[in-house]
């Protein structure tokens, strides 16, 4: 038996549909919203409505105005447009300042930058040279002491008279040692050493250290040197212990001065008017 022979059929392979060569329309779309958006924001940037017009500083008592613009570098004109702002760069430097710990800056939209500032305290005024300055609990140099300010009338004033010292100005400190010192005489006070007098005064002097007194017809008080080593700033509540027990037996009327070099029962010498 004889099979029929079956010639292959010749079939078209299917048509493949190629892909257009122009743009697709979303990707258009979306490069005119990316343009458009790319020329609003120039816009905004380059318009005269979001120019900075104001700048308001809060919380200086010591920053001087003219610091404050120095160191945002906005003093001058014109101001440039808010959205520009570097906010991070301008708090940077205004902790660079010597009064400032703190800063806070917000743009207020259209035109407005608000500057907020935490300053350093001071504790005591440190006058030498001919110049008075404020100091903080760090012995950091502040900056100058307003005249006539009743804050700093208020805090105790060192007169360093003594020659050969490195002149201080702002971000400066002073010694490590005349601060503990000053920090230990200053917290003194007429009524902590039984004395009647309104006020103490503190001096530092090449020939006697730092010394007390109550003024030119009060009586002196002087505490001497001090050194990191060989006399520490420890002695000084002995020494403000052994004045303050003198004044009661003596009476402060009848004292001109008084050398306080505690050692044992013996508190120094006095000499009386």
């Amino acid at each position: 038996m004889t099979l029929p022979v079956r010639r292959a059929s010749r079939r078209r392979p299917p048509a493949v549909r190629r892909a257009s060569a122009g743009i697709p329309a979303r990707r258009i779309a979306a490069g005119v919203v990316a343009i458009a958006a790319g020329a609003a924001i120039y816009g905004t940037v380059a318009s005269p409505a979001f120019q900075l017009r104001q700048v308001e500083v809060q919380g200086t008592t010591y920053t001087s105005q003219a610091s404050v613009d120095a160191a945002l570098g906005l003093a001058a004109s014109p101001y440039p447009n808010v959205f520009s702002i570097d906010t991070a760069h301008l708090r940077r430097s205004l902790l660079a300042l010597p009064t400032v710990t703190g800063a806070q800056l917000a743009v207020e939209l259209p035109d407005r930058l608000v500057v907020r500032i935490d300053e350093r305290r001071p504790i005591l005024v440190w006058a030498s040279s001919g110049s008075r300055w404020l100091v903080d609990v760090d012995g950091l140099v502040m900056a100058a002491a307003p005249a006539g300010d009743p804050a700093e009338s208020a805090l105790p004033v060192f007169a360093d008279d003594r020659t050969g010292r490195t002149p201080l100005s702002p971000g400066k400190t002073i010694d490590a040692t005349d601060l503990a010192v000053a920090r230990l005489l200053g917290a003194l006070t007429p009524r902590t050493l039984g004395s009647r007098s309104s006020a103490l005064t503190f001096e530092i002097t090449n020939a006697d250290g730092f010394t007390v007194s109550t003024g030119p017809s009060g009586w002196l008080a002087i505490f001497g040197m001090y050194t990191a080593t060989l006399r520490s700033p420890d002695l000084i509540p002995a020494q403000a212990q052994c004045l303050k027990s003198l004044l009661a037996q003596v009476g402060e009327r009848k004292i001109s001065t008084v050398y306080l070099f505690p050692e044992g029962d013996q508190c120094g010498t006095f000499i009386t008017r």
